[in-house]
């Protein structure tokens, strides 16, 4: 019995791994929007499903999709659980390998792997130029399972290193989904604070003309958009965000002419 964790990309541009895992699959298991970026990969006859629905506060969405999948997988059939960018960055890998171990022995495990995808911040790489040519840092300020204490500690060490940064979830899902990730306070309110505090922990660090970028739609040439400006006033690209969107900051040894910005390595 397997169960193979794929990375479609951002802008669906599958490796060859992923598009014949997809091919061979019985069942594939996903966000709708990201099954509906690879559908052309999955034979006709293959379901295809998410389980968005069965989900709770008690047993959230990755919780649901590891067990369903598991439980196909013990049947015998070829199982595919779907990952928009790389399943190992903030993707499903992580929630797959903690639930199977929550729910099952190790000795019912399937036979796991993990097949990776480009990732956004690669794609906002190639979009801008280099800007992270000298090391980058990933951070997501409003994943769920963060806390603030924790959120804060990550911006700060990012901020003072000098390295190139990308910013993911720059929203709260319980924008969306204030049933599912409930939130002591409005998410919108907890997201711009997030916000606030990367800004005045990168402007402790950087000059206030750094130039910031916002980018949406990455890798959907008829909906990509990228927006700029100082860092110093950074906050009004948060509020032009959305919940694909990402935030750039180029490393500190950055260069800029007209719309590209590189960081020497």
């Amino acid at each position: 019995m397997s169960l193979t964790i794929v990375g479609t990309g951002y802008g669906a541009d599958v490796t060859s791994s992923v598009a014949a895992a997809l091919g061979e699959a019985e069942v594939v298991i996903g966000h709708e929007v990201f099954l509906d970026t690879i559908k052309e990969l999955i034979r006709p006859e293959a379901e295809r499903f998410d389980v968005l629905n069965l989900a709770t506060p008690e047993e959230d969405v990755f919780a649901v999709r590891t067990r369903v999948a598991a439980e196909r997988a013990a049947t015998g059939a070829r199982v595919v659980l779907v990952s928009g960018g790389d399943p190992g960055l903030l993707g499903m890998a992580g929630p797959v390998f903690h639930n199977l171990k929550r729910i099952l022995p190790a000795e019912q495990w399937p036979e796991v792997r993990v097949l990776p995808g480009l990732s956004a911040w690669q794609y906002a790489s190639a979009a801008l130029g280099a800007p992270f040519n000298g090391g980058v840092a990933v951070l997501s300020l409003c994943l769920y399972s963060h806390t603030e204490d924790k959120i804060g500690r990550q911006i700060a060490g990012v901020a003072a290193s000098g390295v190139g940064a990308v910013v993911y979830m720059l929203r709260h899902n319980g924008e969306e989904h204030p049933d599912l990730f409930p939130t002591p306070e409005p998410a919108a309110a907890l997201a711009e604070r997030r916000f606030t505090m990367l800004r005045d922990s990168f402007l402790a660090h950087r000059p206030g003309d750094t130039p910031c970028f916002l980018l949406t739609g990455i890798g959907r040439p008829e909906s990509y958009t990228c927006v700029s400006a100082p860092l110093s006033a950074s906050l009004d690209l948060w509020h032009r965000s959305g919940p694909e969107s990402v935030f750039c900051v180029p490393g500190e040894d950055h260069e800029l002419l007209d719309d590209r910005v590189w960081a020497l390595t």
